[in-house]
């Protein structure tokens, strides 16, 4: 049997891991429906485009919870905020370059591009912050009990 009073012990990424799960499914299925929805409204030359968009958002988002998991072991705050900051900047040097080399494509529809990492933008941010709720994760120590103590 377990003992009540000592609480889980969680690892160092459990909370990104946690919210990569819950949010990757759900993004992927809103994208996809995006997809759907501008290739009935704008035709079929919207479907590449819009894939295209699902892929880099779902990359986008799905890379930076995969690599904070990873990379922050330490409860530092400074630590935490460097690897975040470091992480959200390499993810926006990549999309720059991904928009450079995509710009001139006459193949991608801008708009259903756009429409679609909308809608995956939404949709994990959300269940991202669903899971992580769900996940009831302890963010601090709980007191020692010190009732039982005799002195």
């Amino acid at each position: 049997m377990t003992d009540p009073s000592t609480p889980p012990a969680t690892a160092p990424g459990a909370p990104f891991a946690v919210m990569l799960r819950g949010a990757l499914v759900p993004a992927s299925g809103a994208g996809l429906l995006a997809v759907a929805v501008l290739a009935l409204v704008r035709g079929s030359d919207a479907v590449a485009g819009g894939l295209l968009g699902v892929v880099v958002a779902v990359l986008f988002f799905a890379s930076g919870m995969f690599l904070l998991s990873r990379l922050v072991r330490s409860a530092s705050p400074h630590a935490f905020f460097a690897v975040a900051m470091t992480v959200y900047l390499g993810q926006v040097i990549v999309l720059l370059l991904f928009i450079y080399i995509f710009r001139g494509a006459s193949w991608v529809d801008g708009l259903a591009l756009g429409v679609t990492a909308l809608s995956v933008t939404l949709a994990w941010q959300a269940f991202a912050f669903r899971a992580l709720r769900a996940a009831r994760l302890p963010i601090y120590d709980q007191p020692a009990d010190n009732s039982a103590d005799p002195r």
